[in-house]
């Protein structure tokens, strides 16, 4: 099954494929280069550990996230510093 690379590295991952594998809207894939190979897997909920940032620790982040926005962008604009 082939897909084209879009603008900004987008991929779209047919339907077919996300129904045999089970991914929906919002969930998590862990991405893997093997011999030139590129896996994508899809991380089950469970396995994703979140936890309590302290306030005195969110300093450190301040403009790492955002919400909205063009996140491809926003990181190149943090390696561009």
């Amino acid at each position: 099954m082939l897909v084209q690379v879009k603008k900004k590295a987008q991929i779209t991952i047919p339907l077919k494929v996300r129904e045999a594998v089970g991914i929906t809207e919002g969930d998590v894939l862990d991405i893997e280069v093997r011999n030139k190979e590129i896996i994508l897997k899809p991380v089950h909920k469970a396995k994703i550990k979140l936890r309590p940032v302290p306030a005195s620790e969110l300093k450190k982040l301040e403009g790492i996230f955002s919400i909205g926005g063009d996140a491809v962008k926003d990181t190149e604009d943090l390696y561009n510093e």
